[in-house]
Parts: structure tokens; sequence; C-alpha cells
């Protein structure tokens, strides 16, 4: 386990600690958020815009993570099946509840 230096006594600490067992100090910015950086969230509103303007591309699946499914909008652009399909994932993503679009697409980074 790799280890750090604590931000205030500069005690030896592993790296997963949140505090600091000798002084109790917080250590590093993501603990004081409550927000974990592993975590990638995704913007509704991009996803949105990303599947009407760029859906016959496929983007907007690139964009949510689901890159196969792109790659089938991408192998099929030259038909007008996967802009139209672009569309309608648009207008389910707007919807959907923003609760249920995090819950879906965002997702921890490996």
């Amino acid at each position: 386990m790799p280890q750090i230096a604590c931000s205030q006594c500069s005690q030896k600490i592993d790296s997963n600690h949140i505090t600091c067992p000798q002084c109790q100090a917080v250590q590093g910015l993501e603990a004081l958020s409550g927000i974990d950086p592993n975590i990638r969230i995704k913007n509704q509103k991009f996803a949105i815009w990303f599947g009407f303007l760029f859906g016959g591309l496929g983007l907007h699946k690139f964009y949510l993570g689901q890159h196969l499914k792109g790659s089938l909008y991408l192998v099929f652009s030259w038909t007008l099946v996967p802009m139209v399909m672009g569309w309608v994932d648009s207008i389910r993503t707007m919807k959907m509840s923003s609760f249920n679009f995090e819950q879906r697409y965002s997702k921890r980074a490996i």
C-alpha cells in the first residue's frame, strides 16, 4: 500500500486513509467535498444535444460510455436509421429525471 505524508503532522500514513491516525487531520480535498473522485459524472444536457445533433454518428452513445452501441450507430450512419434513433434517444433522455440519469450513466472509473 503506498504511503503519503500527512498534510498537518507529516507522519507517514496509508494513502487510503481519510484522516491521519495521529492528528485526525482530514487528508485531501476529496474528503472535504464528499465527492468520490473516481466517479465519472455525465452531463444530461450534453447527452441530449449530442443525440439531436450527432445522433446519426452515435456520439451520444460514446459520450455515455456505450461504445458498442456507438460503433453500431457509426457503421450504419450511411442510413438515416441511426439519426432517427438518436433523436428518439434524446427525447428519452430529456424525459428522464436527473437522478435516474446519474444512477444509470455515472460510473466508477476503473
